[in-house]
Parts: C-alpha cells; structure tokens; sequence
C-alpha cells in the first residue's frame, strides 16, 4: 500500500513540475506580445509624429513644402540633426560632436557626407540659407587658434558654408554668421545645457509672399 502511495506522490510531483512549466512559458509568452506590442506602439508614434511635422511644415510653408520632403525623408535628416519648423524658417540643428571637435572650427570627416546630404538639397531649392555658429559661455584657452567664443562660432560657420559652396550650392544662397555665447538654447550651468549650446544651425529661410 505504501508504494501505492509513493507512486502517487511521484505522480502529483511530476504533474506539479508540468504545471510550473506552463505557468512560466506562459508568463513568457505574455512578455513577448508585452514587448511586441510596445515596439509596435513606438513605431507607430514615430510615424504620427513625421506625419504631424509635415502638417506643420505644409501650413507653415505652404508652396516650399517639397524642400523639406526631401529632408525628412529622402535624406534623413532627422537621423543625424533636430529639425524644428516655426512659421518663417526650418532649422537643422547640428550640436558640436556631429560636425567639430572641441575648439575646432575644422569639419569633422565623419561629418562630410551628412553635410553633404543637405548640399543636395540646397542645389535645387529656391530658398535662401543661411547658417549659424553658437557655442557655450566657457571662455576659450589662452593658447587657443580663436580668441574668442564669438572668432570660434564665426569660423565654424564659415566652414560650413565653404563646404556646401564646394559641394555645389549657389554662393546667392548662403550666408553665414557667428553669435559666439550670446543666443544659448539651454541653461549654460550643466553640461548638458551647454554641449547643447555648442551648435551649428542651418536655417532654410521661407520666401515672403
């Protein structure tokens, strides 16, 4: 009687061990179509949010909306800067690690073929451009190529626009200034708000109607 009784027992275990086990791939599963089911969500955010940008592109720009079809999606311009659409310019936002290292107004190679990209687009666009150096309020050092933050952020977007010049955008087109410290984004008082302040824009500027 007693094996009897083993025998049970061994039974009720191994039914016991198979229920953990179903249990657990179950959970599993759930986890996965959890996983799924945000990585849908955020590709399908990401598309309403390019649909939103267009809209405002297109109510903003009216007649130029082309130019930045090309920039949003033939190009891929927001993989590699930050695009913002306000109602008299789109500005390509370039911070300093994209184009420039530290204290250097020289182009970084890395950076060739974005700034190439955008030299496509300004060959065939009707719109003015014009580009902008700003950096963060550290003073630059006392053996520095540029003795100011103002000398650094004019040098960086003159080299920017002698690149796209080179690259075969109409010389009309572009013009180019340096604002130094003096138009921050961010608070200069963390790294962060200053890495962000250190930046390059290029802004395409709407016709007037």
């Amino acid at each position: 009687m007693s094996k009897f009784y083993e025998r049970e027992d061994e039974l009720e275990n191994e039914l016991n061990r198979g229920a953990l086990w179903a249990i657990t791939y179950g959970d599993m599963m759930s986890y996965l179509m959890i996983f799924f089911m945000i990585l849908f969500a955020f590709y399908s955010s990401r598309e309403v949010i390019s649909q939103m940008s267009m809209k405002s592109i297109e109510e903003n720009f009216g007649e130029d909306t082309q130019i930045t079809s090309n920039l949003f999606s033939k190009h891929g311009i927001q993989q590699i800067a930050k695009v913002e659409v306000s109602a008299n310019k789109i500005t390509i936002n370039f911070s300093e690690p994209v184009l420039f290292d530290m204290g250097s107004a020289e182009l970084k190679t890395s950076s060739l073929p974005h700034l190439k990209k955008l030299a496509n687009v300004f060959i065939e666009l009707p719109n003015p451009v014009q580009i902008e150096g700003h950096t963060d309020n550290i003073p630059v050092g006392r053996n520095a190529v540029y003795k100011s933050n103002w000398e650094l952020s004019a040098a960086r977007a003159f080299s920017v626009l002698r690149y796209l010049i080179g690259e075969g955008v109409p010389e009309e087109k572009l013009s180019a200034v340096g604002y130094g410290e003096f138009k921050p984004i961010k608070s200069n008082d963390t790294v962060e708000g200053r890495g962000a302040n250190r930046r390059i824009e290029v802004n395409i500027i709407r016709h007037e109607l």
